[in-house]
């Protein structure tokens, strides 16, 4: 398991995040190393490539003196990262459940009169609550990356690098940090296209072929625009951990990475202009699964594309997406002798 980043912030609390996660995670799990991962993640993540920073690195104060305001804070910050309803409801729980947890040790309870998460806790998200979990249709997708594309003429920098990133998420069905965490190690170009080497969810390194070399020509295309191509020798003007993906506004001193945060807004921009209202960037991936779904009929296949361990988060995922078939209403109809 890949430690979590724990940068300034006290041994004390470092130590009782860890006794917590121990503690309230089954040693006989499968996936115990995983859970773990996922419970100091949100207390403790970093937010580096892309990512959500964790409750106490971002609040930077001991558990004693939270607040709800502070829950509330985080938790509009998380929606803000554009996590899903139900990320956000399972980050907040796990606070939950670390101060639950303080307030029963005889070394913390007296420190920690009240869990000020429950004082602040959303609502469990409901099944089709969120409009993340809708795929966008073929025409809305293809009008997206078009009007993206008819940016790029006007010799946009940011417009370039957002059509190539738009090319990356629609051609992988991959999520937001796998993508928007690249650096140049992470890509090996191909003649048909290129192929990613990405960490996933979970901690699982994974190698992804893309034969489309339209998402090849859409990152040479960035790079060339942004003085990191050698157009003689053909070939990048990148170290190996040097960012794919940089900010491009006047503001910026240097190559700076372009933040999720950053990405989403300008996404956000697009679509609205484009007259598709309001989109997530999930979406894409929900975009993905739907298409291959529906190309291929073949469970596991949507399965290798969104990179599930198990099949029965493919089947649960598919189902909050796919349109389901009508195989009854024009019997109904005949049987109540209705007209057309």
């Amino acid at each position: 398991m890949q430690p979590v980043r724990q940068p300034d912030l006290p041994p004390v609390l470092l130590n009782a995040i860890a006794l917590w996660a121990d503690a309230t995670t089954n040693a006989d799990s499968a996936r115990r190393a995983d859970l773990l991962r996922d419970k100091q993640t949100a207390l403790l993540g970093d937010g580096e490539n892309g990512s959500a920073a964790g409750f106490f690195m971002l609040v930077k104060k001991a558990p004693q003196h939270v607040t709800p305001l502070d829950v509330k804070n985080w938790q509009a910050y998380l929606e803000q990262m554009d996590l899903s309803a139900a990320s956000v409801y399972a980050r907040i729980s796990r606070l939950s459940s670390f101060y639950k947890w303080l307030m029963n040790e005889p070394q913390f309870r007296q420190r920690i009169p009240i869990n000020p998460v429950d004082l602040a806790r959303p609502k469990a998200p409901k099944a089709y609550q969120s409009e993340k979990s809708r795929a966008l249709s073929d025409n809305d997708a293809r009008t997206l990356l078009h009007y993206v594309r008819s940016l790029c003429s006007q010799d946009n920098l940011s417009a370039i690098r957002d059509y190539a990133l738009l090319r990356f998420y629609f051609a992988t069905g991959k999520r937001r940090a796998e993508i928007i965490g690249l650096t140049w190690r992470d890509i090996s170009l191909t003649a048909d296209g290129l192929i990613l080497h990405t960490q996933e969810k979970g901690g699982l390194y994974r190698a992804t072929e893309v034969n489309d070399i339209g998402v090849r020509n859409a990152l040479i295309a960035y790079l060339i625009a942004s003085e990191r191509w050698d157009e003689v020798e053909a070939e990048a003007l990148l170290e190996p951990g040097d960012p794919l993906w940089l900010r491009h506004d006047r503001a910026t001193k240097g190559q700076q990475p372009v933040t999720s945060h950053g990405f989403v807004k300008m996404l956000k921009k697009y679509a609205l202009e484009a007259g598709l209202g309001d989109i997530h960037l999930h979406q894409t991936r929900h975009t993905v699964a739907r298409m291959v779904g529906e190309d291929s009929g073949d469970l596991h296949a949507v399965q290798t594309v969104l990179g599930h361990q198990h099949l029965s988060t493919t089947r649960v995922y598919l189902d909050r997406i796919s349109v389901k078939r009508d195989r009854h209403s024009q019997a109904i109809a005949r049987r109540l002798e209705v007209d057309d």
